[in-house]
């Protein structure tokens, strides 16, 4: 890191970016839509690999170039149905205290949370996605910065589309 890195600081709710070499703070608003907009840039940075089912070797298709062989349970997991893409801001509560949450991902059956504490696969935890909630879930992955959760009870499709509709960010 050097002096003309930003540093990113949260305080009373608003994100700031600060340097060490003098030049003046900015303020970034609100933590909810930093995060939201941070979380859009990665994934336009970082687009997610798809993947050749057909072949005998997992690679990647835009590339030809074989994919990680260290699966982890989120690769493994089969999905019965799909995960729409979402951005809403919700509160996740586990044996570890509650903490506010990134949801990224949004199914009938469970959800890609973004969440930097050290929760493990098997917890079980309750999540508030915006203001539907509390949901009980377990987590079934963990990768990165990200977890997997399944929830103990399926939400209706109309929940679901009413959460898309009216609580994403997106």
């Amino acid at each position: 890191m050097t002096n003309d890195d930003p540093l990113f600081i949260s305080k009373d709710g608003e994100v700031w970016a600060c340097w060490l070499n003098g030049k003046p703070a900015v303020n970034l608003g609100s933590e909810q839509n930093f995060w939201a907009a941070a979380e859009k840039l990665f994934d336009e940075l970082h687009p997610v690999k798809k993947r050749d089912s057909e072949s005998s070797g997992e690679r990647d298709i835009s590339t030809g170039d074989p994919l990680n062989s260290s699966l982890t349970i989120e690769e493994t997991i089969e999905r019965s149905e799909d995960r729409h893409e979402v951005t809403i801001i919700g509160r996740l509560y586990g044996a570890d205290g509650s903490r506010e949450v990134t949801i990224c991902d949004l199914s009938t059956h469970g959800c890609r949370v973004q969440d930097h504490s050290f929760a493990k696969p098997g917890a079980i935890v309750t999540i508030k996605i915006g203001t539907i909630g509390p949901i009980r879930a377990v987590i079934r992955w963990r990768r990165d910065k990200f977890i997997g959760l399944k929830f103990e009870d399926p939400l209706y499709p109309s929940v679901l589309e009413h959460i898309r509709q009216k609580l994403s960010l997106r």
